[in-house]
């Protein structure tokens, strides 16, 4: 069973999104900022992160730039998912726009996990 580390300061979606993942059988963790995510993260490697990225203290894009340093987290797959346009890069993080469809967020969970390695920035979709 993977374990999804989702990192993101709206309590709502970390609800919404622990729901559906763990409906899928996965086992999931929470942060609320990424200096929470980080800890989380190397205390027990994820198989994926989610992370929002505009959060108090240590920001999404802040957190993938440490996980890609940490030699032991570089290379779990990380996702940036966003209401931000397009952010530019993202050095081998997947960019998922928030769009509110849970069916696209679960899809790209599922094809990030079955690489079992970062795969190529994915499009925004359209909002």
């Amino acid at each position: 069973m993977a374990l999804i580390l989702l990192v993101d300061d709206d309590s709502t979606l970390l609800e919404i999104y622990t729901e559906a993942l763990q409906g899928q059988g996965w086992e999931v963790a929470s942060a609320r900022d990424g200096e929470m995510a980080l800890a989380l993260a190397q205390a027990l490697p994820p198989d994926l992160i989610l992370t929002d990225v505009s959060m108090p203290g240590m920001n999404g894009l802040e957190l993938c730039r440490h996980l890609r340093a940490d030699e032991t987290l570089r290379h779990v797959p990380r996702i940036v998912h966003s209401s931000m346009e397009r952010l530019a890069s993202l050095s081998g993080d997947v960019f998922l726009r928030k769009s509110g469809d849970l069916t696209e967020l679960l899809a790209c969970i599922t094809r990030c996990l079955s690489h079992g390695a970062l795969i190529p920035t994915m499009p925004a979709a359209a909002a």
